[in-house]
């Protein structure tokens, strides 16, 4: 932010407090203007009218003269005056007062949000400013404290997401550079074993690039939808059988067990297809060999649930809020045996929204998960 920019904020709540003070003044002196003309005329006839009276009477049996009711007048007005006077300075400096300490009282927050809010703008995420009061000042500053810890997780998440792009990146690309090396210097064996290695990690390299696309434009909205209505029992088996010679090779049994005649979905077949695959790549991925996956579907609360039910090692409470950000892992070692980009379930969470639907997960360590994809029905 400019040095201009600074001084024309700073100046700007400068005349704020001014502008509230003058206010308060303004308003002390036409009240106090007010007062002052209305206690005039109305002391001064209704004196009139007593002495007018009172001479009628007489006083005492003695009637007052008309230098003697002019001087009664003469020193009641001034008696009055001074009076005015005397509070009308004595209101004003009160009022002063009392509109600096107010006009501080309000500006002092803004002043502080504004110098909290240029150093956000030049990159300091940390700060915060306190919330003094339940108004709307207060209000403000809570909202601007929100929008310093949203900033400073998004600078984190992107720092996060860089490194574990060049991590995923690289990890491939080195095995990849070292299977060549060793081709060149003749210590791998040139023949089908070393070039299915070679293929496998360019495979993987690929996958990841084309799931990050795929994230995008999900993200972005770019993502076109062709919704349908889809039979969830016919839909599941299909899927299913494309997916089981991976969990054949690994020793995992798939279940499909979709209610037949249940209401159908509205969906976008391509983007349902990949909600389903992820979850059992993700459910095989994190089941070993003897285990077992299940996928079931019913309706459920006006809404048609696909559930991905498995065996597998669970996970931990602590992980289960952050399984749908990009590249999170529960395993922080970053262990590779067990395959996958790190960012199918992100996938997954922005496919279901699209749809419509919502996504929920239960799970405990050591006994399975179960992913819950709540999705509209198709209408009759």
């Amino acid at each position: 932010m400019s040095q201009a920019v600074k001084k024309f904020e700073i100046r700007g709540f400068h005349q704020i407090w001014w502008k509230l003070l003058f206010t308060y003044l303004a308003v002390a002196a036409a009240s106090l203007g007010v007062v002052i003309i209305i206690t005039r005329e109305v002391s001064a006839q209704n004196y009139s009218l007593h002495v007018q009276h009172m001479a009628e009477r007489g006083m005492g049996g003695m009637m007052m003269s008309s230098p003697m009711m002019s001087d009664l007048e003469s020193a009641f007005s001034e008696a009055i005056n001074n009076s005015l006077i005397w509070g009308g300075v004595t209101a004003v400096l009160l009022a002063v007062v009392l509109s600096l300490i107010i006009s501080r009282r309000i500006t002092r927050p803004i002043h502080d949000m504004a110098a909290a809010t240029e150093r956000i703008a030049e990159g300091d995420y940390e700060q915060r400013v306190d919330i003094s009061s339940r108004d709307e000042i207060g209000s403000l500053a809570h909202s601007l404290n929100e929008m310093a810890a949203s900033l400073d997780e998004s600078r984190r998440l992107r720092r996060e997401l860089m490194s574990n792009i060049a991590h995923e990146l690289k990890t491939p690309l080195t095995s990849i550079s070292g299977y060549m090396e060793a081709l060149e210097d003749g210590v791998a064996p040139a023949n089908a074993e070393t070039y299915g290695l070679v293929r496998r990690e360019a495979l993987r390299l690929s996958r990841l690039v084309e799931d990050m696309q795929r994230l995008t434009r999900a993200e972005s909205g770019q993502e076109q939808l062709d919704m349908v209505k889809v039979e969830p029992e016919p839909f599941l088996e299909r899927v299913a059988r494309k997916m089981m010679p991976q969990f054949a090779e690994k020793g995992v049994s798939l279940d499909v067990a979709a209610a037949d005649g249940g209401p159908r979905l509205l969906a976008d077949e391509d983007k349902l297809d990949q909600i389903i695959v992820n979850l059992l790549d993700n459910a095989l991925r994190y089941t070993g060999s003897g285990g077992s996956v299940r996928v079931n579907s019913y309706p459920q609360d006006g809404m048609v649930a696909i559930e991905v039910t498995d065996t597998g090692q669970g996970i931990d409470a602590r992980d289960l809020p952050h399984i749908f950000e990009r590249f999170y892992r529960a395993d922080k070692s970053r262990a590779r045996t067990s395959g996958g980009t790190g960012i199918g379930l992100t996938i997954v969470k922005q496919y279901v929204d699209a749809l419509g639907g919502r996504i929920q997960v239960e799970s405990k360590v050591g006994e399975g998960t179960i992913f819950t994809v709540m999705l509209p029905p198709a209408s009759s």
